[in-house]
């Protein structure tokens, strides 16, 4: 399951979080190119606890990062696990996105 929130207050204008309860990586690009090509400019992606990525999610989430830099956007993760947050750090990902351990310390980023 997937599901798909539209902050709707002026300062998260063209935001979009996507909660990614097992769910394919395959359903995750599809709405993430969804979201990209409908304007959200912010995206934050909340992988839950989810314990690993496939290589399969970490390039879906390192292509969707540099597309929404290309159009002066943003992407965050949220991982409720250190090792997964870990992971981001050694593949050097949270280069090209941030990685936060709660939802609500994403949010935050940006008021």
């Amino acid at each position: 399951m997937i599901e798909v929130t539209h902050q709707p207050d002026s300062r998260t204008q063209g935001l979009v979080v996507l909660e990614l309860e097992p769910a394919s990586t395959p359903d995750l690009a599809r709405l993430l190119r969804l979201a990209i090509g409908t304007g959200d400019i912010g995206v934050i992606v909340d992988l839950g606890e989810r314990r690993d990525a496939s290589s399969e999610l970490l390039m879906v989430l390192h292509r969707a990062a540099r597309q929404l830099r290309m159009l002066g956007g943003r992407l965050a993760v949220v991982s409720t696990k250190p090792e997964l947050r870990r992971l981001f750090d050694l593949t050097l990902l949270s280069q090209g996105f941030s990685v936060y351990a709660s939802r609500d310390e994403a949010l935050r980023t940006w008021a």
